[in-house]
C-alpha cells in the first residue's frame, strides 16, 4: 500500500515552500493567485487532506472546538449548529457538540449543572475554542455561580458567547436580536391595516423575548397603537405552550386581527388553536412569525416569516471564535439583517367576532 502525500511532496510538486502551501490552505496570508492555482492543482492530482493531529502538533493546538447548545431539537439552534459545524469543518477544525437541554421544563432541575459539566468536560478535552449559544448565558439574570464559572473558563481558554454581556465575565459577547425583524412585522401587518396585534410566545426574563417584546412595544407607539398587555400571551419557544398561550388568548376580552409569534414553532400550535376556536388564516387572523425555520413553507397556508439568516450569521460566529483562537478580538458588527418572507398567512384586515 503506498504511503499517504505528505505537505513536503505538496510544496515540491508546486515548487513552493511548505510554508506557502500551509498559507493557501488555511489562508492565513495573501498568496498570489499563480502560486495558488499550482499548490490546489497539486493537491487534487495527490488527492492531500491535511493531517489535524499533525497540525495541531505543530501550532500546539488539538483542532478542535467546543459548542454548547441549550437544545439541538429546536430547529432555530440545529440550523444553527449546522452552520457552526460546516464553517469549523472548511476551516480544519472538529467540534464537540454539548447539548444542555436548557429550556423551561428542565430550568428548575439538572440544567445549570449539566452546564457546568460541559465546561469542565471541554477544558479536558483540550479544545482551542469554545462557543456558548444562549442558555443560562441568554437570562437576564445570572446566577454567581455560572458567573464565575464561565469567568475560570474563558481565563484558559477563548470563549465567545451567544448573547447577554455578562459583568465580570472576560470573553467575547455577541448581541444578535436588535428587534428590527419585529419591526419589520409589525409595519407590514399595519400596511394591511391591521391595528389590533398580539404578541404569542418567548418567555420573561430571557433576552431574546424582552428585546423582542421591547421593540413590538415600541412598534406600536410608532404607529400610533396602543400597547395592550392583554395581548400577549408568553409561553416558552414550543409548539405545545403555543397552542396553550393562543388558547388563552383567545378567552380574552380583547379582540385582534393579526398574531406576532416568538418563532415557527409557535406559529404552529396557534395554527392549531385558531382552527380549533372556528378561525381561519389568513380570513380571520394573519400570523407572522419573528423566526423562520425550514418549515415555514409546508404550513397551509404557508407560514409569513421573518428570515433571520440563521446559517449566515453561523458562518460569521464561528469567524469571531477562530479569530478569538488565533489571539485576534475584535468588537463584532452584525452587517445583515433579517428578511421579512411573505407567505399566504397574512391578508388585508377583516373584522371577526369570538
Amino acid at each position: 500500500m503506498s504511503q499517504p502525500v505528505t505537505i513536503v511532496e505538496i510544496a515540491k510538486e508546486s515548487g513552493v515552500s511548505i510554508a506557502t502551501v500551509s498559507r493557501v490552505m488555511n489562508g492565513t496570508a495573501p498568496v498570489s493567485e499563480k502560486t495558488r492555482q499550482k499548490v490546489n492543482d497539486a493537491i487534487k492530482k495527490y488527492h492531500y487532506t491535511p493531517n489535524s493531529l499533525a497540525r495541531g502538533l505543530i501550532n500546539h493546538q488539538s483542532m478542535t472546538i467546543g459548542i454548547i447548545i441549550p437544545d439541538i431539537s429546536n430547529p432555530y439552534f440545529s440550523s444553527m449548529f449546522a452552520a457552526f459545524e460546516k464553517a469549523a469543518q472548511d476551516a480544519g477544525y472538529s467540534v464537540f457538540l454539548c447539548n444542555t437541554s436548557f429550556y423551561s421544563a428542565a430550568r428548575q432541575t439538572e440544567d445549570e449543572p449539566r452546564e457546568l459539566k460541559y465546561f469542565q468536560m471541554l477544558q479536558s478535552k483540550n479544545v482551542d475554542g469554545i462557543l456558548i449559544v444562549g442558555g443560562q448565558a441568554d437570562l437576564i439574570s445570572v446566577n454567581k455561580k455560572y458567573s464565575a464559572a464561565l469567568q475560570y473558563l474563558a481565563a484558559s481558554i477563548p470563549v465567545v458567547v451567544l448573547g447577554n454581556p455578562i459583568n465580570g465575565v472576560d470573553c467575547q459577547f455577541i448581541q444578535r436580536e436588535n428587534g428590527q425583524g419585529v419591526s419589520t412585522a409589525i409595519n407590514y401587518l399595519y400596511s394591511l391595516g391591521h391595528r389590533s396585534i398580539a404578541f404569542v410566545g418567548g418567555e420573561r426574563g430571557v433576552g431574546i423575548t424582552e428585546a423582542r417584546l421591547s421593540a413590538y412595544e415600541n412598534a406600536l407607539m410608532v404607529l400610533g397603537l396602543p400597547f395592550v398587555r392583554d395581548q400577549i400571551a408568553l409561553s416558552d419557544y414550543y409548539t405545545p405552550s403555543g397552542y396553550t398561550a393562543t388558547k388563552d388568548l383567545l378567552k380574552r376580552t380583547t379582540k385582534f386581527t393579526a398574531m406576532l409569534t416568538i418563532n415557527d414553532n409557535v406559529a404552529l400550535g396557534a395554527y392549531r388553536a385558531l382552527a380549533d376556536a372556528g378561525l381561519r388564516i389568513p380570513d380571520d387572523v394573519s400570523i407572522i412569525s419573528c423566526d423562520q425555520f425550514f418549515t415555514a413553507d409546508y404550513f397551509v397556508p404557508r407560514l409569513a416569516s421573518i428570515d433571520q439568516h440563521n446559517e449566515q450569521f453561523g458562518r460569521f460566529v464561528i469567524q469571531v471564535l477562530l479569530s478569538a483562537i488565533h489571539g485576534i478580538r475584535e468588537d463584532a458588527q452584525i452587517s445583515f439583517s433579517p428578511e421579512l418572507v411573505i407567505r399566504e398567512s397574512c391578508a388585508a384586515c377583516r373584522t371577526w367576532n369570538l
